[in-house]
């Protein structure tokens, strides 16, 4: 069977956490890293078939592989902390739809998908029988989280963790 991705395209180990700034320092600290909380949406969503509209506060350090901060979410069943630290490992695709296809025939389901229900072509998250949380992006959303990273370090240097 040939491999679903390669590891070498791991792109990054998505954390959790209640308060991403707090996070983000820490990381900083403990393992020199430059974790830099820049960005906050706010999009739809289908988790577990029902849609959910989120806004999601985020960070990201210098990579690939990047670590990748989230903030909770209260009340979301996919958006809480880890008791193991690692909420999700992200992956890079040429063909989202198709390696999201491959994850559902081996038996990770679709857990998070576009707002229509369908595979959102910029990134999803399965859920395999482990329990381990995988999404697949896109190389153009891989691509804009790097450009966000980096415009935002050009108009904040020397300030880690603060956007």
């Amino acid at each position: 069977m040939p491999a679903l991705y390669d590891l070498a395209e791991l792109h990054h180990v998505g954390i959790v956490a209640d308060d991403v700034e707090a996070a983000a320092a820490a990381l900083n600290r403990l393992y020199d890293l430059d974790v830099t909380v820049f960005a906050e949406s706010e999009f739809t969503c289908r988790i577990d078939g029902v849609l959910q509209r989120t806004v999601q506060r985020m960070g990201l350090s210098a990579g690939p592989p990047h670590v990748e901060l989230l903030r909770t979410v209260p009340g979301s069943p996919i958006w809480q902390p880890s008791p193991t630290g690692i909420h999700h490992l992200g992956f890079v695709a040429d063909d989202v739809a198709a390696v999201s296809a491959e994850l559902a025939r081996r038996g990770a389901r679709l857990w998070m998908a576009g707002g229509d229900g369908g595979v959102a072509p910029g990134a999803c998250y399965h859920r395999d029988p482990l329990g381990q949380i995988v999404e697949v992006l896109s190389r153009a959303t891989a691509d804009r989280l790097a450009a966000r990273y980096d415009e935002h370090r050009r108009h904040c240097p020397g300030r880690p963790g603060v956007a």
